[in-house]
């Protein structure tokens, strides 16, 4: 068995079929360059200044960054430790708790989410492109579209291999971005620190959005783990993505938010990134800003692989016979193309007006995600422990049935419950809007979803457990 890395130059041929043990490979601190590098994007920036500019106190908002991304990152890092021991993408997973056709629901949340995060990127480059050397939004946003396709399409090893070197870049230049920020270079009049009361408006907007914005990665995690060994330590495959991404998200959004304060909240944050790093070297603020297209292209052809995995899942949720139908450079295609199309028409919504959209889509999937991750979590590691059929999440006629009822009324039930205290800027529950507008729907959703879906499981299928102690291993050689 090779442990001793990612390989790289080849088209992978896998998308939602199960990865054959002689294919597994790699170690679980991959996890942390692939995430670290992905994650080290400019949109974190960019977010923690609309949340500070909406009146948050500097202090108050990193203790909502910190408690936020420390909720949002372990909820992803224990979906990532289901990839080694299932060996499948993470939606079709899904299966198991809401059925073979019922799984289709949280699979069309988990499209919407990647699309959410996937438009960000190509839109984000097509706007600092044009600040730096005026070149046509549309057009590089449409480049970086085809370069994400490309990433996605060889997947798996070659995001891994460019994660290791993006992790380093980003160290490097983001670090020099930090000292720079600290020293107020480009900054003609800094403003100081503000010590403002605490908000709790505000202090839990900017949890939820930071929750969010690291939970996010759940429906996609484990398609980048599905390639470790079986006997890839959890513990150790959990806490390597968790550090990937709360470090690097902690860190660029406190960035962002003291960016917005120094300069006295000024709107143009991809403009004030500019002109903190040309007032160092116009050298710098090239590389600054190639490194930031190459992370963005990483982290969206994430989403992107996801997405198409995703899509094809819900397509094969509604036939009527089994199996994957999951190798193939012409099914890779075939979903990815189709996910494309739909995703350069966000983008294009994104550069019209990327702030106020990309907060109002958070909001939106924040009380749809969560309490599928939370059914999905509490179904692995407290109602079934690790063990599944893998063969029967590919039968429509297999053990875990058409439709889960137990995952499908836990799901509607948590949604429910959440709206009373979601403020989703459109719509405030009355009970967010007797705390003045609060949200914390999510922490809601976290507790009803989950307990809902042990009450009504746990029962049902104790039998179902006897039988599966060695499913996962029989699958593999199936």
């Amino acid at each position: 068995m090779n442990r001793s890395g990612p390989r790289f130059g080849s088209i992978e041929t896998h998308t939602i079929d199960f990865i054959p043990t002689a294919e597994r490979h790699g170690r679980p601190w991959h996890l942390f360059t692939l995430w670290f590098g992905a994650n080290s994007v400019v949109v974190s920036i960019v977010t923690a200044s609309l949340l500070v500019s909406q009146g948050m106190s500097f202090w108050w908002s990193v203790a909502a960054i910190v408690i936020g991304f420390a909720i949002g990152s372990f909820l992803s890092a224990f979906h990532s430790a289901q990839g080694p021991a299932l060996g499948i993408p993470q939606m079709i997973q899904s299966r198991a708790q809401f059925g073979y056709v019922g799984g289709a629901l949280p699979m069309v949340v988990a499209a919407v989410n990647y699309l959410i995060f996937f438009a960000a990127a190509p839109a984000i480059c097509g706007l600092i492109v044009n600040i730096v050397w005026g070149w046509n939004v549309y057009l590089v946003a449409a480049v970086v579209m085809a370069i994400t396709f490309v990433v996605a399409l060889f997947g798996y090893d070659l995001s891994h291999q460019i994660g290791k070197y993006l992790s380093v870049a980003s160290v490097v230049v983001f670090g020099i971005f930090t000292v720079l920020l600290l020293t107020h270079t480009g900054v003609a009049h800094p403003t100081p620190i503000p010590t403002g009361g605490f908000e709790p408006t505000l202090f839990l907007l900017g949890t939820s959005v930071t929750v969010i914005y690291a939970a996010g990665y759940s429906p996609y995690i484990a398609d980048y783990s599905r390639y470790l060994p079986e006997d890839s330590s959890t513990r150790a495959t959990a806490w390597w993505t968790f550090a990937g991404i709360f470090l690097s998200s902690v860190w660029l959004f406190v960035l962002g938010a003291y960016l917005t304060t120094i300069t006295g909240f000024d709107p143009d944050v991809l403009g004030s990134i500019v002109k903190v790093s040309d007032a160092f070297s116009p050298v710098y603020t090239v590389v600054l800003v190639l490194v930031i297209v190459a992370v963005q292209v990483l982290q969206g052809s994430l989403s992107l692989y996801a997405g198409g995995n995703t899509m094809l899942s819900i397509v094969t949720s509604f036939r009527t016979r089994g199996g994957a139908d999951g190798a193939g450079l012409r099914q890779r295609l075939a979903s990815l193309i189709p996910f494309s199309v739909v995703c350069f028409a966000a983008v294009i919504a994104y550069t019209a007006s990327f702030e106020s959209a990309f907060l109002q889509a958070l909001s939106l999937i924040l009380i749809l995600l969560v309490p599928w991750s939370a059914i999905n979590l509490a179904d692995f590691y407290v109602v079934r422990r690790g063990h599944y059929a893998i063969a029967d999440m590919f039968d429509p006629r297999g053990r875990y049935g058409r439709y889960n009822v137990a995952g499908l009324v836990s799901f509607v039930v948590a949604v429910l419950v959440e709206l009373p205290f979601a403020n989703l800027g459109w719509f405030v529950g009355p009970i967010a809007t007797a705390f003045d507008g609060a949200d914390f729907s999510w922490l809601v959703g976290i507790v009803v979803s989950g307990v809902c879906y042990v009450a009504l499981s746990r029962s049902r299928i104790t039998h179902e457990l006897v039988d599966t102690r060695s499913a996962v291993s029989v699958a593999a050689t199936d």
